[in-house]
This record gives structure tokens, C-alpha cells and sequence, in this order.
């Protein structure tokens, strides 16, 4: 296709899905909740792109963080359980604020390179923590994902019963909350 009908059919997407994609999301819609709404049949690749554009746009997502990873001051959290993740990370969220505080997302990165990696790692998230995930575009970075109340209850089943290391940024306080899984790691 073109570059002049790309533009078109993106306008003319936009003009018959995108505001009610935009306002769905808002709504806090997965993908696939998303699709069931929609009048016009649309790709699901092209409602994952709608979707992860219009949180970018927003900043519910971002491709990087406004700072350097080394600005960041790293704090390791050695507890055991949800309750005690969750006392901290909102600790953490009331100091900073919601919209000055992320968690690293790689499930782009994973889902390109090992999808049988990424099923393991989002086995502990319930169906529909995992079809919220699986319904963004995350392109082949990591990504930062704003910590509302959806990404907190997800980020805490990863870091209590996840297998990978999951980072919580907060911004106003340059602070880095790690959930080590990786033992031999060494700083």
C-alpha cells in the first residue's frame, strides 16, 4: 500500500473507530472489549496500534522515561507478599503522584523474541490482567506504562509471583523500586 492510501485509510479509520477507541480506553477497555464495541469491523492490529498511539499520546505509556536509567536511585525490595508491595508502591504513588510514576514493561520485547517465555511469565496474571497486555502494541522496547490501578494490580502479581524482574519508576523522586527474581545479579 501507498503512502497517499495508508493516509486515507488511516483518516477514514479514524473518522469511524478512533474517537470510540480513544473514549473506550479512557473507559479503561482491553482490546478485545474494544472490538466487541465497535461498529466499523476493524484489524485487530490496527485497534492495538489505535490503542497504544492514544496512550502514548497520552502518557499512559511511554517509550522511554524523561530521565536516564542512572538518574534513577535504585531500591531493592527484598518482601515476600502482596500486601506488603502494594503498602509500598503506594507509599511510593501518594509521594509521587500518578502521573510521575511507571513500570517497565518488556512484553514486546518478549512476545517478538520467545512466546513461550511470555506465557510463563503472565501465567500468574489473571485472563483478564493478560488480555490487557496482550492487547498493546508494545513495539520491541521496553516501555513504561503509567502506574494506575490496573498496572499496579498487575505489576503486583509479576513481582510477587512473577519470573522476571519488574521495575517501578517514580519520577518526582528519581527513585527506582527492583523486584530482584534474577539471584546472581551483582550491582
Amino acid at each position: 500500500m501507498g503512502y497517499f492510501e495508508e493516509a486515507l485509510s488511516d483518516f477514514l479509520h479514524d473518522a469511524a473507530s478512533g474517537g470510540a477507541i480513544r473514549h473506550l480506553v479512557d473507559l479503561g477497555y482491553t482490546t478485545d472489549q474494544i472490538m466487541e464495541r465497535l461498529d466499523f469491523p476493524t484489524p485487530r492490529a490496527r485497534v492495538e496500534r489505535a490503542v497504544s498511539r492514544y496512550m502514548m499520546e497520552t502518557e499512559i505509556l511511554l517509550e522511554k522515561l524523561p530521565q536516564a536509567e542512572a538518574e534513577y536511585e535504585p531500591v531493592l525490595w527484598k518482601g515476600k507478599n502482596e500486601a506488603e508491595l502494594c503498602t509500598v508502591l503506594r507509599k511510593k504513588l501518594e509521594e509521587n503522584g500518578e502521573e510521575n510514576s511507571y513500570v517497565a514493561c518488556p512484553f514486546g520485547m518478549i512476545r517478538r523474541d520467545r512466546e513461550k517465555r511470555l506465557e510463563a511469565m503472565l501465567s500468574c496474571l489473571t485472563g483478564r490482567e493478560r488480555s490487557y497486555l496482550l492487547g498493546i502494541d508494545w513495539g520491541q522496547q521496553v516501555m513504561y506504562h503509567r502506574l494506575n490501578s490496573r498496572m499496579m494490580e498487575i505489576g503486583i502479581q509479576l513481582g510477587i509471583h512473577g519470573t522476571v524482574d519488574m521495575e517501578f519508576y517514580f519520577l518526582k523522586k528519581k527513585e527506582k523500586l527492583w523486584i530482584w527474581k534474577n539471584k546472581e545479579r551483582v550491582f
